[in-house]
């Protein structure tokens, strides 16, 4: 009678197939990580453009309460307007800006209250956003509108082909710039101008 057969020993199988295992493991989490980064970047992307949208949306209040005080406010007759008028953020005279064109009592605290301006800002506590606003007249010194001093409105200008549409020495209009800063959660800052005339 022969010998009965042996079988093979399964441990170096049983081995393999752990090393198998964790490879795949391994390759599965590496994966899985790298899926929650790049969920984590798009949710900050989506999270930036909504505050980008708030403060669009809150500057309008402060370009709205500039606009209010030219047309029927403390700046609308020609006599206010020609002096700083430092309760309603207005400056006579250009204001000095950076290379991007912001004037810089809107960049720091202490340069707004060393330009003697006063106006409050616009707070909405329910969102955390802070709105300034500034105007100043493009002119290079305080007083009358001259055409040598002022920018002035384009519109309606001395040289238009037609008499009708030529301005009178009176209606001279200096062109004022609005500039708005608006200061959201986690210190986000965006910056709005519109020029107008009056």
């Amino acid at each position: 009678m022969s010998a009965p057969a042996r079988l093979p020993t399964r441990r170096r199988q049983r081995g393999m197939v752990l090393l198998f295992t964790l490879v795949a493991l391994t390759v599965v989490l590496l994966a899985g990580l790298s899926l929650i980064r790049a969920l984590d970047v798009s949710l900050l992307q989506a999270g930036n453009l909504g505050y980008r949208r708030d403060l669009a949306n809150q500057a309008d209040r402060g370009m709205a309460q500039a606009v209010a005080l030219i047309s029927s406010g403390a700046l609308s007759t020609e006599s206010a307007r020609n002096a700083s008028l430092g309760s309603a953020n207005y400056s006579a005279s250009r204001l000095a800006t950076n290379a991007q064109g912001i004037p810089l009592v809107l960049l720091s605290d202490a340069a707004f209250t060393a330009a003697g301006m006063s106006g409050a800002d616009l707070v909405d506590s329910a969102s955390g956003v802070t709105v300034r606003w500034v105007i100043d007249r493009q002119c290079l010194a305080a007083g009358d509108v001259l055409g040598t001093a002022c920018a002035l409105d384009s519109s309606l200008s001395e040289a238009a082909a037609d008499d009708r549409y030529r301005l009178v020495r009176s209606e001279v209009r200096a062109v004022m710039r609005i500039s708005v800063r608006a200061t959201g959660p986690r210190g986000t800052q965006a910056f709005f101008q519109s020029v107008v005339t009056r």
